[in-house]
């Protein structure tokens, strides 16, 4: 099986129904949210699963927005907060190693509980900051 047969067997069988875009990027819905993942080489035991544009930016808070990806991707293991190139919107991703079938399966469950999180946890950094 090719890795990304791989990833949608995992989901599959964690009981979610997969779509795979026009870049070849595998979507599923988590808690009412589109996660991504990203299966870039074929040959390496790596993934990428993102949340895309999950909160948006002004320009007058884009200090704000970048301390407090700064702090957040500090504070949770595995996920990187970033802003767009844009600087319109703020993004967060799970990059990871695995091994096996096994591994891979645990850093997905992992991936899309921290990636469930985001929206809260940058929204409490910012307030954090703030105060």
């Amino acid at each position: 099986m090719t890795k990304k047969e791989t990833v949608v067997s995992i989901f599959e069988d964690m009981g979610y129904k997969t779509e795979v875009d026009n870049d070849g990027d595998i979507m599923v819905r988590y808690q009412m949210k589109s996660i991504y993942t990203i299966i870039g080489n074929e040959d390496e035991k790596y993934l990428v699963m993102v949340l895309p544009q999950f909160a948006n930016v002004e320009e007058e808070d884009l200090a704000l927005a970048f301390a407090a990806c700064n702090k957040a991707t500090r504070e949770i293991k595995l996920a990187k907060y970033y802003i767009e190139c844009t600087l319109k919107s703020v993004s967060a991703a799970c990059e990871f190693y695995y091994t096996d079938e096994e591994s891979l399966k645990f850093n997905i469950e992992q991936s899309l509980r921290i990636l469930s999180m985001t929206r809260s946890v940058f929204r409490n950094t910012k307030a954090e900051l703030v105060e």
